[in-house]
């Protein structure tokens, strides 16, 4: 406390930092929540840290990597722990990390067991341009392989594991294309600035060709206009790669230094697995299954974009009695091919409300609904909940009763959804630990003593039973291995909470007379499950207890449930 008064930060102002980091601890240091809070720049505090530490400071003009000295330490783990090695003699290694007090730091000592090393200091800031600039990957593509060069990256993409999206970023000097696995943005490589322009024409082309990649008619294809850069642009195209049929999506954005252009890829042929597959626990998926059964009503699904809504829709339908059922789904795109769901797609002459009314004439008993994006949407689906159906849908929201005031927002009058709600199920996806290199949490005594009683009590309900844990047990990421690629983490698994409308949420719907609160709710929520009225977890003990059965860590828990929590 003396060392950090002495840096001028006064003591308010320490007592805010700390009030604010308990919100992002699972993300960051104290440190670096001092530097976003503007009470001190990177480099005084980079020299605070090297002088507490007894570590050498190494200033921004005196970051340079010797040799190959960097590739002693995997790119995933020197981008996303701040570190570089900057010299190597034998097994003697110089590391620079920006701070050694977080959970990161483990990381990078993990990774690098076996040597002996010098710890340096640098500012965080200038860690991360180094990092950057030692392990970008310049593409050598001529001018006339271009187009051979977007068919074998999008072929490459399609066949790697986790991968989501391909984006594609120009700026005044080159155009970095990065990957998205596993959540993250990892760079795949750069091609120069002075082909940002055609690799924007070739990225636009791809989308007017047909499923083996062969050229077809620009007028007829429906793809993207080559010759427009002053509009935003969608698009969409199929590729099949022998037994693999991928669907991609493409949107550019006209931006000053160029068109960004961002290709989403899904995988149809995927098989999407059980709900216990997908990371849900027994209890939360029987409350699923037993609302499958149910004859009317909807299910919504609700979290952020790409956190996995429809993969858990799909999951649910061969619960669904669709051979004795007439299931019919829309959707924004077809994401994956289910066997007895008759599956439409959206199209500017079909969109989901035009779709749902064309579903009334097919009698069926089951509606799967992408997404409830528009009041007419959502005004449907609540009427045909009414009228004898089972409706299963997506809601972008932060947490299942937050979903609640989306749909208020929307239009949707109170006594309706108190009605028709069967579930609301929010979710989170976070990443799989790696079972191969997995460390114990360096806090482990302390997380177990917080959350043991947790823990024990899911142990005795069975809530865990068949995961093969006894123990209430926490790990964090070790120094990588092949089997997740140097990383720590292999895949992701979803953390969720499932929260019916009834007892007090139900009775604070019907007497709505102002705007919906979602905190009162969710105070509300709380206080009926601790009364025993309501059984259920909320989405951050879901993820804890998943990180006592050491499936991820606490940190991304803490992380995924910010604002749910």
């Amino acid at each position: 406390m003396e060392r950090l008064l002495s840096t001028g930060v006064s003591e308010r102002q320490i007592e805010a930092v700390l009030r604010y980091h308990r919100d992002v601890e699972s993300r960051q240091t104290v440190s670096r929540t001092i530097v976003e809070l503007g009470l001190a720049t990177d480099e005084s505090m980079a020299l605070w840290i090297a002088a507490f530490h007894g570590w050498r400071y190494v200033p921004r003009e005196e970051l340079r990597v010797e040799g190959d000295a960097h590739t002693a330490l995997s790119e995933p783990i020197a981008r996303n722990r701040h570190a570089l090695v900057i010299a190597r003699n034998g097994t003697h290694l110089t590391v620079a990390v920006a701070d050694p007090s977080g959970p990161q730091f483990d990381q990078v000592r993990y990774a690098l067991e076996g040597n002996t090393i010098e710890w340096v200091v640098s500012p965080q800031a200038d860690i991360e341009a180094r990092v950057a600039e030692t392990y970008r990957s310049s593409l050598e593509v001529r001018e006339n392989e271009v187009e051979g060069f977007v068919e074998d990256m999008i072929r490459e993409a399609a066949h790697t594991r986790g991968l989501s999206d391909i984006h594609c970023i120009p700026d005044d000097r080159s155009c970095e294309i990065r990957w998205r696995i596993d959540g993250d943005l990892v760079p795949w490589g750069t091609l120069p600035g002075s082909m940002k322009e055609t690799l924007s024409a070739q990225l636009k082309l791809s989308s007017t060709r047909g499923p083996d990649g062969k050229s077809r008619n620009v007028a007829t294809s429906g793809g993207l206009d080559v010759a427009n850069r002053l509009d935003a642009q969608d698009a969409s195209a199929v590729r099949v790669y022998g037994s693999k049929r991928v669907s991609l999506r493409y949107s550019v954005i006209p931006a000053i230094n160029g068109e960004s252009i961002v290709i989403r890829i899904l995988d149809q042929s995927a098989q999407v697995g059980t709900l216990e597959d997908l990371g849900m626990l027994e209890d939360s998926a029987i409350r699923l299954r037993a609302v499958l059964k149910r004859p009317n009503g909807i299910v919504f699904v609700s979290g952020p974009t790409g956190h996995g809504k429809s993969t858990t829709l799909a999951a649910s339908v061969p619960l669904l009695d669709s051979r004795n059922k007439r299931v019919l789904s829309v959707e924004d795109p077809v994401e994956y091919r289910l066997r007895t769901v008759t599956q439409a797609p959206v199209s500017p002459r079909m969109p989901f409300a035009s779709a749902l009314r064309a579903f009334l004439r097919h009698n069926p008993d089951i509606v799967i609904v992408g997404e409830i994006r528009d009041d007419e949407t959502a005004s449907l689906a609540m009427r045909l909940a009414l009228t004898g159906h089972l409706i299963l849908t997506t809601v972008h929201a932060n947490s299942a009763i937050q979903a609640i005031s989306r749909l208020l927002d929307l239009g949707v009058e109170a006594p309706m959804l108190a009605a028709t709600t069967r579930l609301l199920l929010g979710q989170r996806l976070v990443k799989r630990l790696c079972p191969v290199c997995r460390h114990p949490h360096r806090r482990t005594e302390a997380l177990e003593e917080r959350h043991g009683p947790l823990f024990e009590a899911a142990r005795k309900t069975g809530t865990i039973r068949g995961h093969g844990s006894e123990r209430c047990s926490f790990f964090e990421p070790g120094g990588g291995c092949e089997s997740c690629k140097q990383s720590g983490f292999l895949g992701r698994l979803g953390i969720f909470e499932a929260r019916e409308i009834r007892g007090p949420v139900a009775d604070m719907l019907l007497r709505q007379r102002s705007r919906f609160d979602p905190k009162a709710a969710e105070f509300t929520v709380s206080t009926a499950v601790l009364n025993g009225d309501v059984g259920s977890r909320s989405m951050r003990e879901d993820g804890i207890l998943k990180a006592a059965l050491g499936l991820t860590t606490p940190e991304e828990v803490f992380g995924a449930t910010m604002e749910a929590a």
